[in-house]
This record gives C-alpha cells, sequence and structure tokens, in this order.
C-alpha cells in the first residue's frame, strides 16, 4: 500500500542465494472495504526469468495476518541464520483496536506461519495504525512510534506516541514498554537506533495529524542514560517563529554507510545524522544534508531495511557445556581479500580459543560467561563485534514410556493425552526452575521448540518427542522419544445366536466352533487387532480367568461370554455375550417306495402327490419341519429346484430326493432318497357281449392269475353265472393292487313270435301258408315238425288242417300255429256209399261264424249251409238233385268272399 507507514521489507532465505521473501503491509480504510488488508508475503525467486527473478507463481500475496497495523520490521534471531519479522496488530480481528505483536520466524524451511504473539498491556493500545516500528541493529530493543496526540486521560489515546521494548532474539518475544516523553501538542511518527543500539531517534510533528506542514522536533534518547525516558535531547527544533520551514512528518533509516537519513517533505534533499552514535550535537546532526537528483523532491517515507545489512557482526547456534557451539561470520567476511579472526572468550581452551574460520565451532568445557569477538579485517576498513555469551550446563534427559492408552468410544485413533508424567520423568533430578522440558509431535518441531504440545488435549498415535533446554539458552537443549499407542477399544455389536444342528442323538449338547460368534461381535472393527477368549460366566470374563475352548461342548439356550482384548493392550478390553441353540436333528424314516397303478393309458406316467408323504416324513418330530422333494441329491443337500408336490414322474421307476430341514437352521437337516414307481395297469378280459335265450343260465368268465375279483353282482371269483340279460363288469387287482375293469353285455334273444299265418287257399293244388313271425332269427319253419326249411313260405298245400312250426337257430325256442286250408271239394257223389256223400267246404268249421250258400246255375239259392254241419247231401226240399254243376259263395266274418262252382255226381 503506497500510503502505509512500512509498505514492504524484503528478507533473503537464510542458507539459500535465490530465493527471497518480500513481506508488504496491505492497508485500506475498513469504512469502505475496499482491498484486503493485513500482513502478506511473496517468494521471488532470483533464478526465474534468466537469472532477472520473478515471483513464484504459487506462493504470491499469501496472507499471514489480516488487519495489521502500517508497522513492520526484521530482526536477526539469535542464532545468527534465522529471521524474526515482527507486526503490530489485534487480538480481537476487526476491531481496530492493535495491543498484539505478532512475530514470525523465517528459517532455511521457509516462513513458519504459527506466530510469537505477546500481549503488551493496555498501556500501548491503539486504534491508530500509523508510525514507524524498528528494532536496534543488535536485535535486543523495538522502538513503535504511534501518530496522534498523546492523552493519558483518554485510554483509547493512551498508547499513542513514541514506545520503547526489549526483544529476545531468541523467542521473538517483546516485552517490557517504556513509554518515550516528549512535549505536548507533538505527534511521534519516524524513529531510528543508532548504530551501537545505544540511541533512539523520534521524529514529531505538530499540525494536521502529521500530514500538514508544522513544526518539527527531533529528539535523542539515551538508554544508558539514568531516567533517560523523560530526558530527551534535542537534535534539532524547527523555528516556530518561521512558517517557510514547517514541513510534514518524515522517516528515519540508518544506512549502509552507518548514517541516518531523515525524510523533508517536498524538499530536493535529505537531512543526515552523520554520526549517529554521537551524544546530543556528536550526533553532528545536517539538515539540508543530501541533495538530490535535480527535480527530485523527498517525501514523507524512505525503505525500511533488515537490520542485519548494517552492522558486520554474526551469529550462532547456542551450545552447552561440553557441546559444540557452531559461529556464524557476517557475509562480508567472504569478500576478497577479507580475513577473520574469532576470539572465543576461553583461554583455558588453549590454541582452540581462537579460528581464522568464516564460520567455526568452539566447545565450552564448562558453563559460564564468555566474551566473543570477531573482527573483520577488509581491504578498506576493520569491523570489530563482541557480544557475550552465556554456555549453560548441558540438560540430562531420562528415558520416557510409551503412553499405551485406550482409545475413546468413538474409536477414533485420538485420545486425550496428560504429558505430565512424562515431563516429569525425562526432567528426573534437574531443577525445573533452570530446565524447560517441553513436548513435540515431529524432532523439527523439538529441535526448533516449535508448538509444546498442551496436556489433554487430544492427540493421536506415533512418535512423540520431548525436548529439554536451558532456560537460560534455548540453544542448549536435548530431545528424546517416545511413543503414544492409542489402542482401538473393542467396540462389540451384537451377536447373533451361534446355532448348530444336533447329532441323530438330538440330546441337546453339540460342538461348538465359537469363533465366527467372537468375530461377529466385532462388527466393521479389524479382526487382526483382538483376541477373543470366552467363558462360562461374566465374571470369569472381567477377571480374565476359567477360560474355555474355543471348540466347545455346549448345550441348547447356554450363555457364553467372550472378551474382546486389543492385541497391543490388554487393558483395551470389552465383554460380550451369545447364546447356543442346539437344533433338534430332523431325521427321515426308511421310505416305502411310492408306488402308482398306471390308468388306462398305459403310458406309465402318472401324477404323485408328494403332499401324501409328509405326514410320514416328518413323524410328529420336533420343531418346525419343511418337507420338499428334488430331482438329484445334490439339489436335495443344497436345496435348490424344489419339485412341485403333484409330481408326474419321467421314468416308470424313478429316484427322487426328500429334504427334511428344521426351519431354525438350513444346515439342520437330512436327506434320503425315494422311489417313485408306476405299477403297469393288469389287462383283464372276459366273456365278449353274447346274448341267450331268455330262460338260460350262462356262465360269463374273466382273466385267470388275479389276486381277487369283484364283479359288479357283488360276486368275487373269477367266473359267474347269470340267468338275467345286462350288463356285467367285473374288477380283477392283481398282486400290487392295480386293477382292471372290463365288462360283458348280456342280451335275451327276442321271443319268437310267429304274427301271421296268412293262407292263399279256395284252390285245390296251388294252396300256400305264409308265416310272418319276430325274433332274433335266423328262422326255420316246418309244418310237420320234421322237416324244415328257411322258407316261411309253403306251397302246393292240398286244403286242410295244418300246424307251423317255427325255430330259431339259437336254438332258444319252437313257436306253432294253426294253419287251415279252406277249399271247396270239387265234385261230390250223394249216393250213400260212405264216400263223398256230403259237400261241404273242408275246413270251414274254422270260421264258425261264415256264411255258405249253395245256388244252381240259374242263381237259385238252393241251400245255406253251416259252417258246423255236414254239408249238402244233394237234396232240394226232400228232392235229390239232378247231376250237374252248382255254384257257392262262402262269406267269411273278416269280409272275405269267395265264389266257385263244383259238379253233383249220381
Amino acid at each position: 500500500n503506497p500510503s502505509s507507514t512500512q509498505s514492504a521489507l524484503i528478507i533473503p532465505l537464510p542458507n539459500n542465494t535465490n530465493l527471497y521473501y518480500v513481506f508488504s503491509i496491505s492497508i485500506v480504510d475498513p469504512s469502505t472495504g475496499i482491498g484486503a488488508t493485513g500482513l502478506y508475503y511473496s517468494v521471488v525467486d532470483m533464478s526465474l526469468n534468466g537469472g532477472a527473478g520473478d515471483i513464484i507463481s504459487n506462493q504470491k500475496n499469501i496472507q499471514l495476518l489480516p488487519n495489521s497495523t502500517e508497522k513492520l520490521f526484521a530482526a536477526t534471531a539469535s542464532n545468527g541464520q534465522d529471521a524474526w519479522i515482527v507486526t503490530y496488530a489485534e487480538s480481537n480481528p476487526g476491531s481496530l483496536s492493535f495491543d498484539q505483536f505478532y512475530a514470525y520466524k523465517l528459517t532455511p524451511n521457509g516462513i513458519d506461519p504459527s506466530a510469537t504473539v505477546t500481549s503488551i498491556s493496555t498501556t500501548t493500545q491503539t486504534t491508530d495504525k500509523r508510525g514507524y516500528l524498528k528494532v536496534s541493529p543488535d536485535g535486543t530493543k523495538v522502538a513503535m512510534m504511534t501518530q496522534f496526540y498523546v492523552d493519558l486521560t483518554n485510554p483509547n489515546e493512551a498508547g499513542y506516541g513514541a514506545w520503547l521494548f526489549d526483544f529476545n532474539n531468541n523467542t521473538g518475544v517483546v516485552s517490557n514498554p517504556s513509554r518515550l516523553n516528549f512535549p505536548a501538542n507533538y505527534q511521534a511518527y519516524g524513529t531510528e537506533f543508532s548504530l551501537d543500539s545505544r540511541l533512539v531517534y523520534v521524529d514529531l510533528n505538530t499540525l494536521g495529524s502529521g500530514i500538514i506542514p508544522g513544526e518539527r522536533l527531533l529528539l535523542q534518547f539515551d538508554t544508558n542514560a539514568p531516567n533517560f525516558q523523560n530526558n530527551p535531547i534535542t537534535i534539532y527544533q524547527s523555528d516556530p517563529l518561521d512558517s517557510t520551514d514547517d514541513v510534514t512528518r518524515g522517516a528515519l533509516q540508518i544506512a549502509p554507510d552507518n548514517k541516518i537519513y531523515y525524510s523533508r517533505d517536498e524538499q530536493p534533499w535529505l537531512a543526515v545524522i552523520n554520526n549517529p552514535n554521537g551524544i546530543g550535537t556528536l550526533s553532528n546532526f545536517q539538515y539540508d544534508g543530501l541533495a538530490l537528483s535535480p527535480g527530485t523532491n523527498s517525501n514523507e517515507g524512505l525503505p525500511p531495511f533488515y537490520n542485519a545489512f548494517f552492522n558486520p557482526s554474526f551469529g550462532l547456534v547456542e551450545g552447552c557445556s561440553g557441546t559444540t557451539t557452531q559461529f556464524f561470520a557476517d557475509d562480508i567476511a567472504t569478500c576478497p581479500n577479507t580475513s577473520v579472526v574469532w576470539d572465543f572468550g576461553d583461554p583455558s581452551s588453549g590454541t582452540n580459543n581462537n579460528s581464522s574460520l568464516v564460520d567455526p565451532t568452539h566447545i565450552y568445557a564448562t558453563a559460564g560467561v564468555y566474551t566473543i569477538t570477531l573482527t573483520i579485517n577488509t581491504p578498506s576498513e576493520v569491523f570489530t563485534s563482541s557480544r557475550d555469551i552465556t554456555i549453560v550446563d548441558t540438560p540430562l534427559i531420562q528415558n520416557v514410556n510409551d503412553i499405551i492408552i485406550c482409545d475413546d468410544a468413538f474409536n477414533d485413533g485420538v485420545a486425550p493425552i496428560d504429558f505430565s508424567t512424562t515431563r516429569t520423568t525425562a526432567l528426573g533430578n534437574q531443577d525445573a526452575t533452570i530446565f524447560n522440558v517441553t513436548v513435540h509431535s515431529s524432532l523439527l518441531d523439538a529441535q526448533q521448540d516449535f508448538n509444546d504440545l498442551n496436556n489433554n488435549d487430544f492427540y493421536q498415535s506415533g512418535t512423540y518427542y520431548v525436548r529439554i533446554d536451558n532456560r537460560n539458552s534455548n540453544g542448549c537443549f536435548v530431545t528424546t522419544s517416545f511413543d503414544i499407542q492409542i489402542s482401538e477399544n473393542p467396540l462389540p455389536v451384537p451377536i447373533d445366536d451361534l446355532i448348530t444342528c444336533d447329532d441323530f442323538s438330538n440330546d441337546g449338547i453339540e460342538l461348538f466352533d465359537l469363533t465366527a460368534a467372537a468375530i461377529q461381535g466385532l462388527g466393521t472393527q479389524n479382526s487382526s487387532l483382538f483376541s477373543y477368549t470366552f467363558y462360562n460366566s461374566r465374571m470369569d470374563a472381567e477377571n480374565n480367568q476359567n477360560a474355555i475352548n474355543q471348540i466347545y461342548n455346549g448345550t441348547n439356550d447356554e450363555v457364553v461370554f467372550v472378551r474382546y482384548e486389543n492385541i497391543n493392550n490388554s487393558g483395551c478390553f470389552a465383554i460380550s455375550s451369545f447364546s447356543l441353540r442346539v437344533i433338534s436333528q430332523p431325521s427321515i424314516p426308511i421310505l416305502d417306495d411310492f408306488q402308482i397303478c398306471d390308468d388306462v393309458s398305459r403310458d406309465l406316467t402318472e401324477l404323485f402327490d408328494l403332499a401324501s408323504l409328509i405326514p410320514t416324513i416328518e413323524n410328529n418330530q420336533l420343531g418346525i419341519l419343511t418337507t420338499s422333494f428334488h430331482t438329484t441329491q445334490q439339489d436335495a443337500e443344497s436345496d435348490l429346484a424344489g419339485l412341485n408336490f403333484q409330481y408326474q414322474n419321467l421314468t416308470p421307476q424313478q429316484t427322487i430326493w426328500v429334504r427334511l430341514e428344521n426351519n431354525d437352521l438350513i444346515t439342520c437337516y437330512d436327506v434320503q432318497p425315494l422311489v417313485l414307481e408306476v405299477l403297469p395297469k393288469p389287462i383283464v378280459s372276459s366273456t365278449p357281449d353274447f346274448s341267450k335265450c331268455e330262460e338260460e343260465t350262462v356262465l360269463i368268465e374273466s382273466s385267470p392269475g388275479f389276486d381277487s375279483y369283484l364283479w359288479s353282482t357283488g360276486a368275487t371269483t373269477q367266473n359267474i353265472t347269470i340267468s338275467e340279460q345286462g350288463t356285467y363288469t367285473v374288477t380283477a387287482i392283481d398282486l400290487n393292487g392295480c386293477e382292471d375293469t372290463t365288462s360283458t353285455t348280456v342280451t335275451n334273444y327276442f321271443e319268437t313270435q310267429i304274427l301271421e299265418v296268412e293262407i292263399q287257399q279256395f284252390t285245390l293244388r296251388e294252396n300256400s301258408i305264409t308265416v310272418s313271425v319276430t325274433g332274433d332269427g335266423p328262422f326255420e319253419y316246418s309244418i310237420d315238425n320234421f322237416f324244415f326249411q328257411s322258407s316261411n313260405i309253403f306251397t302246393n298245400l292240398l286244403p286242410g288242417y295244418y300246424t307251423v312250426y317255427v325255430r330259431d337257430l339259437n336254438g332258444c325256442d319252437l313257436k306253432t300255429a294253426p294253419a287251415t286250408i279252406i277249399a271247396a271239394p270239387p265234385y261230390f257223389t250223394p249216393n250213400q256209399d260212405g264216400f263223398h256223400d256230403y259237400w261241404q267246404v273242408t275246413a270251414i268249421e274254422t270260421e264258425p261264424d261264415a256264411q255258405i250258400f249253395i245256388f244252381d246255375r240259374f242263381g237259385k239259392l238252393l241251400k245255406q249251409l253251416s259252417p258246423v254241419g255236414p254239408g249238402w247231401d244233394g237234396m232240394y226240399l226232400g228232392n235229390p238233385m239232378p247231376s250237374t254243376d252248382y255254384w257257392y259263395r262262402v262269406e267269411l266274418n273278416d269280409g272275405r268272399s269267395f265264389r266257385g262252382h263244383f259238379t253233383l255226381k249220381r
């Protein structure tokens, strides 16, 4: 920020010729919210950009601290190598109340973002960011200017003005605030130390908060003088009566030529303190001591520098008695034609008390204060630097025990750790007021004394380090290591009952492998981290006594307790429990072949009702059982591809497999084969259907060789005798119980009946008889019951009386019917010789209602005969009639009539 007091500072990375850290202050008005505030850094690599250097892209404008003041200095650390970067800022971010020093350490490893924070007191608290912050060349003092009028009655303004502090370049701590008093109505802005770090110069101004020209006052404070805070020496004061010499605030800055330059706003020159180490006028102040280039005017500020640039000195890494102390000469010692002489202030070391090396080492045998003097001889000048150092006793460190604890219920690998015992053990009998014990999470932190770990904070497993240093010398320390082992706690989850199948004795006692239950109890925890043992009681488990084997002969409903221990810490344990269950072993009885008789298809395949076997298979055994059927033993063992209970066999004799499972445990089952067999359907035959005579009794026969028979009549014999027509069924059953049924239908022949005897008559030779019958036939006919013919017509018959015989060829029946052929005789001889004495219609008596009339040739009725009488004797009215032809007419009752004539012969 171009308006900040100390806007930037460039520091080389220790032990690196290419990298430079650029620290900058960015200040904005918080009311506008413009820009970013605070302390930032960027890293420049001079090997980039063809040797011209450039900012490393990912290390640009990195914020270290938000909203700091405009104050910034850099000081060499006590080891002569590292650097402290210090600013003044808020303890409460955003409050704009500045009350803390923040010291960041730059080492060969880079900047440590964890600051050493020093809260001085409310007396130095300010709300103004402006004013310089400087460190003395020897790095022991700090001067801070805060611009504004000092009003000790107002707490918000009491911290303004000029302050002097002590600075510990070993720890970065700022301490011992002391106000530098000056006349009222002045405001402090610029400041600088003399080269010997004794004198403090303070720039003061009277008007306009320092930005409007006013009276200037330059004071000198001699820190070696008594009550120096209240007795400054005036080096320069503008003329109160001459406004032409009024200027604004200005910076004071020591330069490489060991002079202090003083900016004069809008002037073409700088004021110069030619001899900064001189007291009062011996300082040789020159108001217009350095003319600037033509056309160039001075402004309010001057660039600040790292204090190591101005006083060739030396650094060291402090050792302890009996250990190596490392010294480092200023870089000027490496210039051409330059030599160095070291005096380590240790005459007892003999010739080792001196060295001409640039960076030598020395071992001090005993503790004490030693004066080190470095003389640097350059071609143009000799620089001498002296410093007292304190070599302290070498601390001793005792071995400390590893901290082995159990994790908490979160098992997150972190736990609160109390290092009190560790610190006490490491210190041993040494004086805690002389030796300081710290604990660190890394060896580097221990070596650099960073991040002392707090008691009872949360830490994870790993190697930690104890550092003991002499409080009088931070460079004198020893370390040892120890391990924190946060052992994971077993956190058992509920364990399922351990279930096994009983053997076929079903005695409720069985051998268990308890391992699986123990592993289940660990849930998602890594089982390789824990051991587990088993017990019969919780008390035994708690006391870790009377353990039982993991292969254990247990009983049903027995409770087993398991103790989990972390294998690296047996104190991390937990107890859980589970129950043993012995499930009843189902057993399939020996099964008879499941036989079914084939049906009428005779294809030797049938539907088997397998469910009908379940009661036999389960046989009232204990437990909730499931029966299933399978085509292969493997399927039955695996409980795969169960068959439907209505199952059709594949072969006439097929073996399937029965699985009987206890539902409490799928591995508790029995498997046995079952033979399905379709028995051939027997074939039974019987007498074919036939007919019989109605009165006939006949025998019906069935096939032999069956175990039993059952007729529809109820008969159980192979054959039966029947007399009635009908259908007779027989079921024949073989030895396997398979049966076949057949039937015989018996019908009676129809009864033969002569329906009609038709007679052709009233002829002499051409008479015939035709017989019409009903019945099954075939029939034979006879009129003499001796000769039978197949024709039902008899011809060429003489008149007379006949018996017609009809019989069927089945031999069942013989039927007869009378037949009469009526005919008129062609003549008669009424001469009383006993032959043909009467004329009568032959067989007319069979028609008793017939009327017979005899006429002469003239149609005269001569006689009416009775069909049952003897006939006409040839007489008419007592007189014989003459021989001649006579006519007759026969009228039958059915309406037929016959006419003819006959001859009367005498």
